[in-house]
C-alpha cells in the first residue's frame, strides 16, 4: 500500500545505503520536481523499520521543497536489496565498496585497508588489483570482488617514488594521480624486462618530458618515450 507524509524524521537513513548523498542530484531533482511532481508514481521504498531502501535522494528533494513525500512499506525488503532497487541513479564504485565494507565483505576491507596504506583511489586500487576488464567490475559490484596483492607492493613503490620525483622537479603535477597516469605508469613498471635503475637514470635526464595528457596511451608512449631514450634493451608497451 502506498502512502504519503511530510513528517519527514520518520524515515531512516542507513549507512549502508551510497557512500555519500549527491547534492547536485538532490538539486536537479528539485527542479524536476517543481516542473512536474511526478513523486506519487515513483514511491520511496523502505522496510518494517522505516529505512530507506530506494529513494534517498527524493526524499532529500520532497523535504526541501516542504512537500509530501510518496513511499511504499515492504516487511520483506532486506540489505541486498538496496543494491538491487537503486535504479533511479546508479551506484557509484564508491558505493558498492561502502556497502560490501558496511557488511563485514573481508575481500572489500582488504581493498579500502590497501587504498589507505599506499594513499590511493579506489579506481586506481582496482586497476591495480584485478586490471581493467569489464567483468571484473561486474563481479566487484556482486559482492564477489577478490583481492590480491601480490607482487605489487615494490611495483607501487616504484610508482609512488617517481610521482614524488616528478612533483620535486616539476612542481605541482596532480595528472599524476590520475587513473589514466596510474594505468600507463604499472603497464611500465610490470613489463618483464623492465629496469628500475635504466628508468630513474633517464627520468633525471628527461624530467621536462612529464607533462599532463589526455589518454592513457598517451602516457604509455611517454612513458617508452623516456625509458628507451638511448637504451640499447628497448620495451615495447603497446598492445599486439
Amino acid at each position: 500500500m502506498i502512502k504519503k507524509t511530510s513528517e519527514y524524521d520518520m524515515f531512516v537513513f542507513r549507512e549502508d545505503n551510497r557512500d555519500k548523498i549527491d547534492q547536485a542530484h538532490v538539486q536537479r531533482l528539485m527542479e524536476s520536481i517543481k516542473s512536474r511532481n511526478l513523486l506519487e508514481l515513483r514511491p520511496i521504498c523502505v522496510n518494517e523499520k522505516m529505512e530507506v531502501i530506494d529513494g534517498q535522494h527524493r526524499l532529500l528533494a520532497a523535504k526541501a521543497l516542504n512537500i509530501e513525500i510518496w513511499y511504499q512499506l515492504d516487511k520483506k525488503l532486506k540489505a541486498e536489496d538496496i543494491v538491487r532497487m537503486n535504479i533511479s541513479k546508479p551506484w557509484t564504485i564508491g558505493d558498492y565498496l561502502n556497502f560490501y565494507c558496511y557488511h563485514e565483505y573481508g575481500e572489500y576491507k582488504k581493498l579500502r585497508d590497501f587504498m589507505k596504506k599506499y594513499n590511493l583511489s579506489l579506481k586506481v586500487a582496482l586497476n591495480i588489483t584485478m586490471g581493467l576488464q569489464h567483468i571484473g567490475y561486474f563481479h566487484f559490484k556482486q559482492g564477489e570482488f577478490k583481492f590480491s596483492e601480490e607482487d605489487i607492493n615494490e611495483q607501487i613503490q616504484i610508482c609512488w617514488e617517481s610521482i614524488d620525483y616528478i612533483k620535486k622537479m616539476n612542481g605541482f603535477s596532480p595528472y599524476t594521480t590520475s587513473s589514466r597516469f596510474w594505468k600507463a605508469l604499472l603497464k611500465l613498471v610490470r613489463h618483464p624486462d623492465f629496469d628500475e635503475m635504466k628508468w630513474r637514470t633517464n627520468m633525471q635526464k628527461m624530467i621536462e618530458h612529464f607533462v599532463p595528457k589526455a589518454r592513457m596511451e598517451d602516457y604509455i608512449q611517454m612513458f617508452s618515450h623516456v625509458y628507451n631514450y638511448r637504451n640499447p634493451s628497448r620495451i615495447s608497451l603497446m598492445d599486439d
